[in-house]
């Protein structure tokens, strides 16, 4: 495109942005035929196509759009009504317009590509279409109004890509009516007057001979000194001649240069760290001043940069419901869009990496997961699927949802096929939470089809979906329900060039770890909080649940440089698992800037890139999806952890409590009876008799209340309840409580004894008085044969 005029490369970019825009709206014309005014929008779209590519010679172009124009015309004018045929006529026209711009941008000229067969087909639409006997409904006043935005868009790109058109004289423009096209900063005050009632055609033609006659005063002034109009009516004329039209409010900037910006701000940033730093040693207060006051024009200057290359998420959505139509008719179904938060911004090159991801997303729902019209009837749902696009901001990041309301994923078929292509073992996939299980989909050449097609069903392309989506330092994960439909959620940062990172440091080297990936830090003193050893391999009891460890030296090759003692656990979410780096040190949270690192570094799949900190020294940035990856860490790591660790007797002094609330009492159960805290769905509990259970794990776990084992008032049940539990030899119990408070230390010599049902004593935990329960009692409420079959699993094993 270097080599083009600045009016071809304008004309190139706008009908790029045309044909995206038209896309979507022939599809919603598709839906709403009766539409006048998008009828109307298309066609001046269309037309503007035609004229600049008349005007700059380019004359397959302009043939084809022609007929396009002509077949719209016979829409809009309500000769021919608007059909599935017709839609999909004008769509192959876009595609034909779009081929050819391709050409035009990388040859400089229209080239051979085959149009005439398109044209053919458009020829043939119009031949085959009787005359409609009605005339065409009149288009309703608020029509215009409402398209004056993309009139005043079109308009203005046919100012800067055609020849300029003969202007007509400044009296003759007051009393000639508006068009909707010319924004109002370009017409004369008169019109203005006349169009907001403040004055009428008469006099603005009176004032006007007058200032031709030689009267030098504005006409606004003409019309005030003589009493034809007010004070009022003039000043709103002025506004309005003073705002800014839409087409002038913004301007085209190349992408290369936004890129050259952002880089320099980077540098700055890199630059600003540096001074923050050595001005905190140099204890100057105008130094910190100063540095303090750049600091704060640094930031400023970072978002206004960040701001110019951010784009709402709908340009990338605009695509997708051509998508979703061209592929449901294919598949003989029924599917519409809908779109929530499409004005969700993204950094422009995040859109880029994002746009094949989302787009098999989107085509894995419409072919796998909403159903045709027969199974959709018979499970009784609409024959018309809903797939659902949600965008949205959280926590310094961008989330994506794809969300239909089809079938759903088959947990149990997909364990199978896990087994079945030996991506998990039979008893590993046994133990799978669901989950856990849904996550096998993004395995490389996994697939649940039963037939190839031409969509899907190869085992190609969730894996690579996954992959394109972590290298941008995303995430992705899954949820589904059986018979209602399954939402795919994308994780994403909201630029690449700056983010907040953590700064750690492991056998003297400092490393950074994307904010975004932090869940908590955990200081391991050795006393009161210690790192535990399953198999030899090291876990961390974090609020009664497990928590596979990895020390980073040993994941990084390098010479383990520090006990279990005063070091740090990053609690890190990557690879769809949750685990535990031990780290020596962590030392403070910043912005970096990322830089690319070389294809030697890249290769081994543990660094995102590199940064320049703030004393100067370079940082490697890591990546830690592939430090789970790495690690070999095992989602199934914290059942093995409780499948190896000894039963503790139950309802002995123990050092560490669980403090929970039941009612308005405090009560503590012994942390080592407590196998992991959960929490159910309030709709998911069941009765089996008179017993209370719920579905866990592919069990029924038994449940009892605490309240109505210690006689107190249940709290008001929200919608889900918190349970503590327990698990020995294969089998479980949990002890459903309102809230879960804290973990603490506790000393057996200051408890004292209490002779009630339920409970073996108490102590005082911050200042207040609490309950020591007695977990044997509470288990056998729950299961009078727990501990008889438990101890008989225990034998035959």
């Amino acid at each position: 495109m270097e080599d083009f005029g600045e009016i071809v490369q304008e004309f190139l970019v706008e009908s790029h942005e045309n044909l995206d825009q038209l896309d979507s709206d022939l599809v919603t014309l598709e839906r709403d035929p009766q539409s006048r005014e998008l009828l109307s929008s298309i066609f001046r779209t269309i037309h503007t196509i035609k004229g600049t590519s008349g005007f700059l010679a380019f004359g397959r172009l302009e043939t084809l759009a022609h007929a396009g124009e002509s077949l719209l015309s016979r829409l809009r004018d309500g000769v021919q009504p608007v059909t599935q045929e017709t839609i999909s006529t004008l769509l192959a026209m876009l595609d034909g317009v779009r081929a050819l711009l391709a050409t035009i941008e990388e040859t400089g000229a229209e080239g051979d590509v085959p149009v005439e067969e398109i044209i053919a087909r458009v020829n043939r639409q119009i031949a085959a279409a009787k005359p409609a006997a009605a005339k065409p409904a009149a288009a309703k006043p608020s029509a215009g109004k409402a398209s004056r935005g993309k009139a005043v868009k079109t308009s203005r790109k046919a100012v800067k890509t055609t020849a300029p058109a003969e202007t007509a004289p400044a009296e003759a423009s007051a009393a000639a009516p508006h068009d909707a096209a010319e924004p109002d900063a370009r017409r004369p005050i008169g019109e203005l007057l006349v169009e907001g009632g403040g004055a009428v055609d008469t006099d603005v033609n009176w004032a006007l001979q007058k200032q031709n006659a030689g009267d030098e005063r504005p006409l606004g002034s003409i019309l005030l000194d003589e009493g034809k109009t007010n004070t009022g009516a003039v000043n709103e004329a002025l506004a309005a001649q003073g705002r800014r039209a839409v087409a002038d409010s913004s301007i085209r900037v190349d992408v290369d240069l936004l890129d050259a910006l952002m880089n320099l701000v980077g540098e700055l940033v890199l630059v600003r760290n540096q001074l923050v730093r050595a001005a905190d040693e140099a204890d100057d207060p105008v130094i910190v001043r100063t540095t303090q006051r750049l600091n704060l024009i640094t930031s400023e200057l970072q978002e206004g940069i960040m701001k110019t290359r951010m784009q709402p998420i709908e340009q990338l959505w605009m695509k997708l419901p051509r998508v979703v139509r061209d592929l449901s008719n294919a598949c003989g179904k029924q599917v519409k869009v809908r779109m929530v938060g499409a004005e969700t911004e993204l950094d422009r090159s995040l859109l880029e990496a994002v746009k094949d991801p989302l787009t098999h997303l989107v085509r894995n729902a419409v072919d796998h997961g909403i159903e045709d019209l027969s199974q959709r009837a018979a499970a009784g749902k609409p024959a018309e699927g809903v797939l659902t696009l949600r965008a949205y901001h959280e926590s310094g990041h961008v989330t994506v949802e794809v969300t239909d309301d089809g079938s759903g994923i088959n947990v149990e078929k997909v364990r199978a096929k896990a087994v079945e292509r030996g991506v998990v073992g039979a008893d590993e996939a046994a133990r799978m939470e669901p989950r856990e299980v849904m996550m096998q989909v993004f395995q490389p050449g996994f697939s649940t089809a039963d037939q190839v097609t031409n969509v899907s069903g190869r085992g190609v392309g969730m894996d690579v979906v996954k992959t394109n989506i972590e290298r941008i330092g995303g995430a992705i994960d899954v949820e589904s329900t059986l018979g209602e439909g399954t939402t795919w959620r994308l994780t994403i940062p909201l630029t690449l060039a700056i983010i907040q990172a953590l700064t750690i440091e492991s056998g003297g080297e400092r490393y950074v770890v994307p904010q975004v990936a932090v869940h908590e830090l955990v200081y391991i003193d050795g006393a009161q909080t210690r790192i535990e050893y399953v198999s030899g391999a090291p876990v961390y009891r974090l609020r009664g649940k497990l928590l596979p460890l990895v020390r980073l030296d040993t994941a990084l090759g390098r010479p383990t440089s520090s006990g279990d003692e005063g070091v740090y656990i990053v609690v890190l979410q990557g690879d769809g698992r949750r685990f535990g780096v031990v780290v020596d040190r962590v030392l403070n949270t910043e912005e970096v800037v990322v830089k690319a690192l070389t294809a030697r570094f890249k290769e081994l799949g543990v660094y995102a890139g590199a940064t320049i900190l703030g004393d100067g020294k370079v940082a490697l940035i890591l990546d830690v999806a592939s430090l789970a990856r790495r690690s070999r860490l095992s989602p199934a790591s914290e059942r093995a952890v409780e499948a190896e660790e000894p039963a503790t007797p139950v309802g002995g002094a123990v050092d560490r409590l669980l403090i929970t609330t039941v009612g308005a009492r405090r009560v503590a159960i012994p942390l080592d009876t407590v196998t992991r805290l959960e929490e159910f769905a309030a709709d998911k509990l069941e009765w089996v008799g008179n017993r209370e259970v719920v579905q866990y794990r592919g069990r029924i776990l038994p449940l009892v209340r605490l309240s109505a084992l210690l006689g107190v008032g249940m709290a008001e049940q929200g919608e889900a309840v918190s349970a503590v539990v327990y698990t020995q030899a294969g089998r479980s119990v949990a002890l459903v409580v309102d809230t879960i408070v804290d973990i603490v230390e506790s000393s057996a010599d200051e408890r004292g004894e209490l002779d009630d049902d339920g409970l073996i004593g108490s102590t005082v935990v911050a200042q207040r008085v609490t309950e020591l329960l007695d977990v044997r009692r509470a288990i056998l409420a729950a299961d009078p044969h727990f501990y008889t079959e438990s101890d008989s699993a225990l034998v035959e094993a």
